[in-house]
């Protein structure tokens, strides 16, 4: 009976925390700021404070640009199509996005598990994976 009782804890409160992720993520949508044009616009999710701004390597060139992030985690980053690596200061993952042709990028890149980055698009479910 107790083996009944904790797997249906164990299965609510994954449930839960399911929820609040995806409606966490949901939030997060909303705040990332769009821009007609080329490149990548998101919001960096992080333990603290948001970093100061994102590294952005041009994979074709070598040419690194930073873009500031704003108090609330977001950046704006335009850039002509093509492939790219984005990183955050003092932070050794790297995110590779594809800036397509006549379009923004619109993301949610959250740090905050180790070892991984997760990537969820601007519109749509709110369905993370791995960046």
């Amino acid at each position: 009976m107790r083996l009944l009782v904790v797997g249906v804890l164990a299965a609510t409160l994954s449930v839960l925390l399911t929820v609040t992720l995806l409606l966490g993520y949901r939030t997060d949508q909303q705040r990332v700021r769009w821009f007609p044009g080329t490149g990548v616009a998101g919001k960096v999710d992080v333990t603290g404070a948001p970093p100061a701004y994102v590294s952005v390597e041009d994979l074709a060139t070598g040419k690194e640009y930073t873009e500031p992030v704003l108090g609330d985690g977001t950046f704006i980053a335009p850039l002509p199509p093509g492939r790219y690596d984005l990183r955050l200061p003092h932070d050794e993952r790297t995110v590779k996005l594809t800036v397509p042709a006549g379009e923004c990028l619109d993301l949610v890149l959250d740090y905050r598990f180790p070892f991984m980055v997760l990537k969820v698009p601007r519109e749509g479910l709110p369905l993370p994976h791995l960046a």
